[in-house]
């Protein structure tokens, strides 16, 4: 005898062996082929089959267009009356397949014509739509259950787990001959009805009263049952299922909880968030949607009947909205059905966990799914008052928090062995996360439940006091770890705490004094891990209430001298707030006689002149500052002294004199300073090597010159501070555009867009701009370089940033003379020329003057040409910048060979030739010009 089967679904009845489909027992007229792809689907109800499968399974053997089986699908929709809204059966996952998601019950008939009779596998819940970025918890799951008899799917409210549950179900349907079962208990609060519940799941008889009955009749039974959401009966299902699987081998129970069962065997699952992109990630529609928790938002938005189809516009905004709702699946669902009412950039705007937690969800969800709220309220209901009193308190935690701090501001009137217990018991509860990354553990809520805890402390009135107790425990921490090895470690993680603290100070006015205590000890921190936006919020707002016995006092010297900082390289100076700062800064520091303070904050103050484009003033000022820190006598300070006169000195065309005082930064310190370089984060040695690799290649050095500026780079990205490996990309990066290496160009351009991007320093990202635009001139695309470069000069005087504008001019000169525009080339060139002889950056003036000379001789005004080289060979020979010097020599002797004046060209060139230890690619060119010129004499 074999068995065939009949599918039941909605009204509709298949049966497979007759080829037939009824509409409550009336036939469905339904063609051959339509009805072949029914089959085939429902067969596999819950799963996606893919187009490629569906097509050899329904038409073996041919070959059929794609064209076909959506036309077929079409013809089957119809037939079921799918309208792909309160009727779904068949649905299309992109680029995947199809899918036959509605409820399918399964009876077996007996070939002879016996009646039909239940299979062992009742009704499963549908998936009605696809479960987006689960596929490896899904697969865990299957691994976890072929290994163990007991596996707990564990985690928050809204977080997936049912959905993850089903998902598994379906996949493990075949393995357990359709025996699987599904349970929901969230409607059932009596203990009594646990195992009523669970037998009639099973399909056994409602008069099994006792637990032996269900037992023998599960004894030789394999199936898999799935109990979801069991926190509310946790002890009791704890004890149902040990039992089970004591004396039923052959069973296997899937749990959904929030909290651990802490049965025997128990294998715990701790589901996760949806992935969702981090900050400064997800920036195009292609980057956001590898992103489950964003393919989430965009398939609900597009389910809801809105019209939505994520852009690269939009993908910033939908990523914000995925990260600001932890990854919870539920949370992203709700926000994403109110796209069709209020539109993606309204709910961005008015977005907030506070806001969520009332979304409504669908009618048909369960009570507990209605809402972000009622799935809270369940969780918090279950808690004992005491556990629900610590949640409320923990609420107050802007960020993660180290269990020392939980302990001394939520737990301050609890014995402490006690509110480690509860603080344990919220985490295994799935209420509070834990964060196991770092070298000790953090806590966290997720921003919901902060949101929903936060309101119950304010409407108990309880908020401010531990706000204040809060505030007080990190005024102190701080005052504690600064000089500790281990606080850019918690810096970080601890960051939206400090804030929270500061504001709080700043908000009551009888603390201000702790208020400016707090930002003059954080934002040297703040600095030195790159946190510019939050040292310059920091510091304004202390200054803002410094109080008046505080006035000339080194808190704020030091709130100045930081203030100026973050202005200066956040781009902010063009209202002159930053250098307003630094003045300040520095005028307090020689009132008080503070001399190391004076050199750090001199160092800000130079580099803000050369962004100013004022390296004559820089350098007057490093020179006087010299004589006045000749006092300080240990060696970090004397290197800090040098390396900065090496670059004032570079930059105004001194080469050798540079290079001099750089080479006496490294004497006796074995290359490197063994102590941070300052507060304020100044890198005096790797500006040291900066300028070390660039005098190697003006010197003649490009092997050396190339190996210095890759190790530099290498050496301030492991520094681990923004800044200074932005300043080593662009200063020791020169190099190659010294030598025009496209390739290297183009690496140091995208990783300081990277790095600018991420941490909000527009003036970098500039500069990177700039430096594409040069790629583009380099490669012939000169209209494109141009516009490229001319916008971000723009951006770059808007942030009152001219360091580097001689050279973008320069370049925007060379490619209007390759566009045949020579008369705005050489308007240009006299405009770079004006600034360079103004601000005294010398150093750029001889790639200028070629660049005029090439302009001139284009429009055949030769002797401005040749007056043009001439003086750019005598500028660079006086700076030193021997490889300067041989370009516009090369520039002069092309001229003299156009001219025809091939005499002229051995004089120039030959002492370049024979110069020892040079390894210029341009040497190899002057050598070639030189064979050519002397042939040529010689013929004549």
């Amino acid at each position: 005898m074999t068995t065939d089967w009949r599918f039941q679904f909605g009204p509709f009845t298949l049966s497979p062996a007759e080829r037939l489909l009824e509409h409550d027992g009336i036939p469905v007229k339904l063609g051959g082929r339509a009805l072949e792809l029914l089959i085939v689907l429902v067969q596999s109800a819950g799963e996606i089959i893919g187009k490629r499968e569906l097509l050899a399974r329904v038409w073996p053997n041919l070959v059929v267009e794609e064209g076909n089986l959506r036309f077929h699908i079409v013809a089957l929709r119809k037939a079921l009356g799918d309208n792909g809204n309160d009727h779904r059966y068949i649905i299309n996952i992109a680029n995947k397949g199809y899918s036959f998601i509605a409820p399918v019950q399964k009876t077996s008939i007996a070939s002879h014509g016996d009646a039909a009779k239940p299979d062992a596998g009742t009704r499963l819940p549908a998936l009605a739509t696809a479960v987006l970025g689960r596929s490896e918890e899904i697969s865990a799951l299957a691994t976890a259950l072929s290994k163990y008899r007991l596996v707990s799917i564990v985690g928050s409210g809204g977080i997936g787990k049912t959905t993850v549950a089903t998902a598994a179900m379906h996949a493990l349907y075949r393995e357990f001959a359709g025996d699987v079962h599904f349970v929901d208990f969230s409607c059932i609060t009596a203990r009594e009805l646990i195992r009523a519940t669970v037998a009639g799941a099973m399909g056994v008889a409602h008069s099994v009263e006792d637990q032996r009955a269900l037992e023998a009749h599960l004894a030789e039974r394999k199936s898999l049952i799935v109990l979801d959401c069991c926190e509310h009966l946790i002890e009791e299902i704890a004890m149902f299922v040990e039992r089970i699987l004591r004396n039923c081998p052959n069973i296997r129970f899937l749990i959904t909880s929030r909290e651990v069962l802490k049965a025997i065997g128990e294998y715990v699952y701790r589901l996760q968030p949806l992935a969702f992109p981090p900050p400064g990630a997800g920036l195009t529609k292609q980057e956001a949607l590898a992103y489950p928790a964003v393919a989430l938002f965009v398939e609900r938005a597009a389910a809801g009947g809105f019209v939505f189809s994520l852009t690269d516009d939009d993908a910033p905004l939908v990523s914000r909205v995925c990260r600001e709702l932890d990854g919870i699946a539920l949370a992203i669902e709700l926000a994403a059905s109110r796209i069709d009412a209020l539109g993606l950039h309204a709910v961005t705007r008015h977005l907030g966990a506070g806001a969520a937690l009332s979304w409504p969800g669908r009618r048909t969800a369960t009570a507990r799914h209605q809402t972000l709220r009622a799935t809270l309220d369940w969780s918090f209901n279950l808690l004992q008052e005491e556990e629900q009193k610590l949640l409320r308190r923990l609420s107050v935690f802007a960020g993660t928090f180290s269990l020392d701090a939980g302990l001394a501001i939520c737990c301050h009137d609890t014995d402490q062995f006690v509110a480690m217990d509860r603080i344990a018991g919220l985490v295994a509860k799935s209420l509070v996360a834990v964060d196991a990354g770092g070298t000790s553990l953090r806590y966290r809520l997720l921003d919901t439940t902060r949101s929903y805890c936060r309101e119950m402390l304010q409407y108990r009135n309880e908020y401010n006091d531990i706000l204040r107790r809060q505030a007080l425990f990190y005024h102190d921490w701080l005052m504690l770890v600064t000089h500790r090895d281990e606080v850019f470690t918690t810096l970080g993680q601890e960051l939206p705490n400090l804030r929270a603290a500061l504001d709080w100070h700043i908000a009551d006015r009888n603390n201000h004094e702790m208020a400016v205590e707090l930002a003059a000890i954080a934002c040297p921190l703040l600095l030195r891990a790159s946190q510019l936006i939050e040292c310059s919020r920091w510091a304004e707002a202390a200054l803002a209430v410094l109080p008046g016995h505080f006035l000339g006092s080194h808190l704020e010297m030091r709130l100045q001298g930081a203030l100026g900082q973050s202005l200066m390289f956040l781009g902010h100076e063009r209202g002159g707030s930053a250098a307003a700062a630094y003045d300040r800064s520095i005028a307090l520091a020689e009132q008080l006689g503070d001399l190391p303070e004076m050199l750090h904050v001199l160092n800000g103050y130079l580099v803000l002149l050369h962004r100013q484009g004022s390296y004559t003033a820089a350098l007057a000022i490093a020179s006087k500052a010299r004589l006045l820190l000749t006092a300080l006598d240990d060696s970090q300070s004397r290197f800090a002294v040098d390396s900065l006169m090496g670059v004032c000195l570079h930059l105004v065309g001194r080469v050798g004199e540079a290079q001099r005082h750089w080479e006496s930064c490294f004497t006796g310190t074995c290359g490197a300073p063994q102590v941070p370089d300052s507060y304020a984060s100044f890198e005096y040695h790797i500006r040291a090597l900066c300028g070390m690799s660039r005098t190697f290649w003006l010197t003649g050095k490009q092997t050396q010159a190339y190996a210095l500026a890759e190790e530099t780079i290498q050496k301030a990205r492991a520094r681990g501070h923004a800044v200074t490996y932005c300043i080593a990309l662009i200063w020791a990066g020169s190099v190659y555009s010294f030598a025009q290496d496209m390739e290297r160009i183009d690496g140091v351009a995208r990783e300081l867009e990277r790095i600018g991007k991420l941490h909000s320093l527009e003036p970098y990202r500039n500069v990177a701009e700039v430096l594409q635009g040069q790629v583009l001139i380099l490669q012939g695309q000169s209209a494109a370089g141009l516009e490229r470069i001319r916008k971000a000069v723009e951006s770059l005087h808007g942030h009152g940033y001219r360091m580097i504008t001689s050279v973008a001019l320069t370049w925007m000169a060379q490619a209007l003379s390759d566009l045949s525009l020579h008369a705005a080339s050489l308007s240009m060139c006299t405009e770079a020329e004006a600034m360079i002889r103004h601000g005294g950056d010398m150093l750029r003036l001889p790639p200028l003057l070629v660049t005029r000379g090439r302009s001139q001789w284009k429009i055949g005004a030769i002797s401005d040409a040749e007056n043009s080289f001439s003086a750019a060979i005598e500028v660079a020979a006086d700076q030193g910048a021997w490889t300067e010097q041989l370009r516009a020599t090369l520039a002069l002797a092309d001229l003299y060979m156009a001219q025809l004046r091939n005499d002229e060209i051995a004089p120039l060139l030959f002492p370049f030739v024979s110069a020892p230890e040079t390894d210029m690619p341009d040497i190899a060119r002057a050598r070639k010009l030189l064979d050519e010129a002397t042939k040529t004499a010689k013929l004549a």
